[in-house]
C-alpha cells in the first residue's frame, strides 16, 4: 500500500460533519486516502499521499456541507518551540522580501502558550529571516496554524491558495 504521510483539514458545521464525511468520499473517489474524525466536532483529518493535490479536487468538487479545506505543510507534535522551528523553516523559504504575509494560530484544546504570543514570534522569525513585511489585514501570504489537541498543522499558503466554500445551511422549517 501506498504511503500516506500528508494532511489535510477539513471543516464543516458541527451538525454536518457526516455531510462532509461523504462529500470528501464521494470528491476523492478513485484516490488513496484516510478520513479521522478527531474530537472536535466539524473537524476532519484527511490522511493522503498528496495534500496540496486532493486540496484542489476538493475546491473543485461541487459540496454543500465542506466549509474550509486546508493542505498541511507539516503535521507534528503540539509543543510550542518545535512549532515555532518548523513554522519558520516551511514559511522562510516561501516567503520573499517583496511579500507581506501574516501568522495565524487556531488553537483546539488546551495548551500552555497564547496564540497571539506563538503568532508574533513566529512573525518576528520570519521577518528577520525574509525581510517580508507583516500584513494582518490583507496579506500577499498566510502562515496558518491550526492546533488540534495533541497535534499541529502548518500551512504556508498565498492567498488564491486558500479554499474556503459556501456552505448550504439545512432550514429547520423545510420539512
Amino acid at each position: 500500500m501506498e504511503q500516506l504521510k500528508e494532511f489535510l483539514l477539513v471543516t464543516t458545521p458541527t451538525a454536518r460533519q457526516f455531510d462532509g464525511i461523504w462529500e470528501v468520499e464521494w470528491a476523492l473517489e478513485g484516490e488513496i486516502f484516510e478520513i479521522k474524525k478527531t474530537k472536535f466536532k466539524g473537524v476532519l483529518l484527511v490522511k493522503c499521499k498528496d495534500a496540496k493535490k486532493m486540496a484542489t479536487i476538493l475546491r473543485d468538487y461541487e459540496t454543500s456541507a465542506i466549509h474550509r479545506v486546508l493542505p498541511f505543510d507539516r503535521y507534528i507534535n503540539t509543543d510550542k518551540d518545535l512549532i515555532i522551528v518548523e513554522a519558520v523553516d516551511v514559511s522562510v523559504p516561501k516567503i520573499f522580501k517583496s511579500d507581506s504575509f501574516a501568522v495565524r494560530c487556531k488553537k483546539r484544546g488546551k495548551t500552555n502558550f497564547k496564540s497571539q504570543d506563538l503568532e508574533r514570534e513566529i512573525g518576528a522569525k520570519i521577518v528577520g529571516g525574509t525581510g517580508a513585511k507583516v500584513n494582518l489585514e490583507d496579506p500577499d501570504i498566510k502562515v496558518i496554524i491550526q492546533i488540534i489537541d495533541k497535534k499541529t498543522g502548518i500551512s504556508v499558503l498565498k492567498r488564491e491558495e486558500i479554499i474556503r466554500k459556501n456552505v448550504l445551511e439545512e432550514d429547520p422549517d423545510s420539512f
